[in-house]
């Protein structure tokens, strides 16, 4: 049975190898929840890594670690917490989660690893790329890992929100963490998304 984890936002709890979306309408819900599961995670001492565009988006997650007491620094220098742009192939992702998953359950106890996916409009050639490596997701059993994907309903197309309805088992609603009746396995998704032409992001 997979042990229940503190998701950090309100009273909810996640199991291990859950993979989870959010979609959001402003900045400041984005901002609640990541902070809110990167702060219980920095705090129980798992590993954390956050995707995404470098600049205003990432101070604001830092300072608001920061504001909460989290030890921002100190995990950014010994590497208990990493932050990177994505990658722009989803091989090369999956081989940025191989690192991040090496020193889990030795070193930490859990792989918490979170983006928003805006990244990938910088760095995805089309929605295809992007669920390739959204589906791989799907197939991370061991070690421990919780995967928070958050999307941003003012930036990206219907398409491509149906593509992520469709990757993602559970979705968090409000205050509650739902499962996803669109939801397909990556066998399903990506036989039907391989019979399609390439489509945009945004």
């Amino acid at each position: 049975m997979n042990e229940r984890i503190s998701f950090g936002f309100g009273n909810l709890y996640v199991s291990t190898s859950d993979h989870i979306a959010h979609f959001y309408r402003s900045d400041e819900e984005w901002l609640e929840l990541a902070a809110g599961f990167f702060r219980t995670g920095l705090q129980s001492g798992d590993k954390c890594v956050c995707v995404l565009r470098p600049g205003n988006r990432e101070r604001e997650l830092k300072q608001r670690l920061s504001d909460d007491g989290a030890p921002v620094d100190a995990a950014l220098a010994s590497g208990q917490f990493t932050l990177f742009e994505g990658r722009d192939e989803p091989r090369l992702m999956q081989e940025e989660l191989t690192t991040a998953l090496a020193d889990v359950p030795g070193r930490y106890p859990l792989l918490r690893w979170a983006g928003d996916m805006s990244w990938s409009m910088e760095q995805m050639p089309d929605s295809e790329k992007l669920m390739e490596w959204e589906s791989h997701c799907n197939t991370v059993e061991s070690p421990p890992a919780v995967f928070l994907c958050q999307y941003d309903l003012r930036a990206f197309l219907g398409s491509v929100v149906m593509d992520a309805m469709n990757t993602h088992p559970l979705c968090v609603i409000g205050d509650a963490i739902h499962q996803n009746p669109y939801y397909q396995t990556p066998e399903e998704f990506l036989a039907g998304m391989n019979r399609r032409p390439p489509t945009a992001l945004a």
